[in-house]
């Protein structure tokens, strides 16, 4: 927001005699109520504020709680404090809320960083240590002699709802931090002799998928393999209601200034354990109820067959379980299977062939999703793809297809797909390229959210050649940042960068708008958020890293 002393606020009214009462209106406070809304209908949200400048009636007339609430309404009708409203415990304070809330939009709405914070955390190592991602598949794009990443590896932290896990540095302790209190707070999970494949943050729920570092069993004269699990903790405000269906019977300790961390259950993700190597993959969601993932490994069957092994599982977490297997190798104590996590599916090779989901020497999966109903399997396929995983026959251009597949009684499959049609030229998705379509704007394809994990994953290539490697969407406030890059920038332009810009689906009226502005981020932005193409975060700020490794939370 400008600050500038020496900016001077608009004029917005001139001294005039009344011809018939022969008063004098010499403020333009003491204009009628009505004339006055309509006259403050017409300002800015930088000119609301800094009218407050002008004398004390001016500042008393701008910071009364019935003025400031309708320039909210007026200007950020979607944003947050509108949105919780009624969440509120008593009468919000108008007059603080609306210029911390202009502040954020100006940034916001301009690509301007109000600040840039840095958190150094603990990277993944390839010996024995705190974290070994799980490999990508080995496919990179690649035009004429250039070459770009198509999946990158999942960073060492995740974030959520306001909140940001990750394992600091100095303490080695998992933490979560609030980024809007800014209050650390230490997460009830043991990472001493355990190796985190991944951890993710969803739906109230954090889940670490971890291995031990001991190998467990002697897979053959080479290999060995290490026992895996999958540990849940319930995330939640203080006067938030648990994410679980019930109540949790493990709670960590709590105080009023902290979230609730609550441990929900623990089980084996596979029943004799994985290699740590760079063949064997698994890809994994979770709601608040369900978790499933789809396991690829190399055959290693000594009858010759080839075709890799393949299996997607889906189990029940809903209900709170204290006994871990992780402590109980010989399964002595385990409980009774309604009492713990169950797999409620499980999809096998033939499953899955059956589907056209089965992904043998040439996978195109990039991702599995969750609804309470259904699991989702987001495939994807690149005319420039190259590697060991790459297509044979590789298809005309960008290929995207979302396959669901209900896991909770019968039904139908699932099927939606696009590809971004025509030439190199000019080629677009027909179905992207519009924030409304994104963020569930006014228009919505197929009437539906465009983040419903069941259509297919067109943003990536809305804007062909560029391909979109991530995006925050916080469809509610109509708010998304997106980071595209272009896989032929020599061969396009002598320079054009990967950019990262904001699209929002409201105008500075708060009207939508059929085509929203794009503003880019300053070119140097991409350095400090993209090292992992991945960012996070809402209308607030949005979460990345940078290309040494930390942690980039960038403030609006």
């Amino acid at each position: 927001m400008e600050t500038d002393a020496d900016m001077k606020p608009p004029c917005l009214f001139r001294q005039s005699d009344d011809d018939k009462t022969g008063k004098t209106t010499r403020d333009l406070t003491h204009l009628p109520g009505d004339v006055f809304l309509l006259i403050m209908s017409h300002l800015s949200p930088q000119d609301s504020i800094l009218c407050r400048r002008v004398s004390r009636a001016w500042l008393a007339a701008f910071t009364s709680d019935q003025i400031c609430r309708n320039f909210m309404r007026w200007h950020f009708p979607r944003c947050r404090e509108m949105r919780n409203l009624p969440d509120f415990p008593k009468q919000p304070q108008w007059a603080q809320i609306f210029p911390r809330v202009a502040q954020r939009y100006y940034h916001l709405r301009g690509a301007k960083p109000r600040l840039i914070e840095k958190i150094d955390v603990v990277q993944e190592t390839k010996q024995k240590g705190p974290h070994r991602a799980v490999e990508p598949w080995n496919r990179q794009l690649r035009f004429d002699k250039h070459k770009a990443e198509f999946q990158y590896r999942d960073p060492t932290w995740c974030v959520d709802d306001g909140v940001l896990v990750y394992q600091e540095n100095v303490s080695g302790r998992y933490v979560a931090y609030d980024l809007e209190t800014r209050y650390r707070f230490s997460i009830p999970f043991d990472g001493a002799d355990k190796t985190v494949r991944r951890l993710r943050l969803a739906f109230g729920l954090l889940i670490f998928e971890w291995c031990e570092r001991e190998p467990y069993h002697q897979l053959n004269d080479r290999e060995t393999v290490h026992r895996h699990f999958a540990t849940a903790f319930d995330v939640q405000r203080p006067s938030s209601r648990s994410s679980s269906p019930q109540a949790s019977i493990v709670r960590s300790v709590s105080s009023p200034s902290s979230w609730s961390i609550t441990f929900r259950s623990e089980w084996r993700i596979h029943f004799l354990g994985l290699p740590l190597n760079n063949h064997d993959r698994f890809f994994s969601a979770h709601t608040a109820t369900h978790y499933a993932l789809y396991l690829w490994q190399p055959n290693r069957s000594p009858w010759g067959e080839e075709d890799p092994l393949e299996q997607l599982t889906v189990w029940d977490i809903s209900f709170p379980s204290a006994y871990r297997p992780s402590l109980d190798p010989s399964g002595a104590n385990r409980p009774d299977p309604d009492l713990a996590p169950v797999v409620v599916r499980r999809f096998t090779w033939r499953e899955l062939e059956f589907l056209g989901l089965r992904q043998r020497h040439t996978p195109s999966l990039r991702e599995i999703l969750l609804d309470e109903r259904n699991v989702y399997v987001h495939d994807e396929d690149h005319r420039w793809l190259v590697g060991q995983h790459s297509s044979l026959s590789p298809p005309r251009h960008h290929h995207v297809r979302c396959t669901g597949v209900p896991f909770v009684g019968l039904g139908p499959r699932w099927l939606d797909e696009c590809c971004a049609d025509g030439d190199v030229h000019m080629s677009f998705c027909p179905r992207a390229g519009s924030v409304t379509a994104r963020v569930g704007g006014a228009r919505r394809p197929f009437g539906f959210d465009g983040t419903w994990p069941g259509r297919a994953p067109c943003w990536r290539h809305e804007d062909f050649p560029y391909l979109t490697v991530s995006d925050v969407v916080d469809p509610r406030a109509g708010i998304r940042v997106v980071a595209r890059q272009c896989f032929m920038m020599e061969a396009l332009s002598a320079f054009v960068l990967p950019k990262i810009s904001v699209e929002s689906g409201e105008d500075e009226e708060g009207k939508e708008q059929e085509e929203p502005p794009e503003v880019r981020f300053p070119d140097g932005m991409w350095a400090e958020l993209m090292g992992k193409g991945r960012i996070c975060g809402d209308e607030r700020w949005v979460v990345g890293e940078d290309r040494e490794g930390k942690v980039t939370v960038v403030r609006f």
